[in-house]
């Protein structure tokens, strides 16, 4: 069995200002467990553990989705937390642009797993980057404080031209992820 997810890559030019970001983040002392700047991604859907088997029939399937769409543009946004910045748990950065063809996509690809075994997912989907979970309440305050400082943190728009599905290994250091399968969205 393999942890898998599919998501969307953001681009290398987004790893630099987001590592600041957490740098500055994790000045606050806060108890939150930040993610690496180089796994930070647009999850679409988590698949969890599969049998390695049913990887090509699931790449299949986002191929069918993505196959017929056109590239579009997003960009990441504002910071903020889940479920509210008085009440983080999740902190994360905020995906903005054609996030109307982000929704359908991800829409068309719950609806294409569902004969795979795979649930639709019960929340609705909000496009985000996770930075942070937390373990804790320790640097709290000014968790939030940076949070509502950072609300206007933005970064350049970038053209969305695949999706991958990814493998995540869990680590001590943290989880790895290794792209399974790239699949282009077409046509152009």
């Amino acid at each position: 069995m393999i942890r898998t997810f599919i998501a969307i890559k953001i681009p290398e030019s987004y790893r630099q200002p987001i590592g600041e970001l957490l740098n500055e983040f994790k000045a606050t002392g806060a108890a939150v467990r930040w993610v690496k700047p180089e796994s930070i991604h647009i999850t679409l859907k988590f698949l969890g553990n599969i049998k390695e088997e049913l990887v090509d029939e699931i790449a299949m399937k986002i191929s069918e989705s993505v196959g017929n769409r056109n590239s579009f543009e997003l960009q990441a946004k504002g910071c903020g937390a889940f479920p509210s910045i008085k009440s983080p748990r999740v902190v994360w950065l905020g995906i903005h642009g054609q996030v109307d063809f982000l929704g359908e996509l991800q829409a068309d690809l719950e609806k294409r797993l569902v004969p795979l075994g795979f649930a639709p997912e019960n929340r609705p989907f909000k496009a985000h980057l996770t930075l942070g979970r937390l373990k804790g309440n320790r640097g709290k305050a000014k968790l939030i404080s940076m949070l509502r400082e950072k609300r206007d943190f933005m970064l350049d728009p970038f053209q969305v031209k695949e999706v991958v599905l990814y493998r995540s290994d869990l680590k001590p250091t943290g989880a790895e992820y290794t792209a399974l399968k790239v699949l282009p969205l077409g046509p152009e």
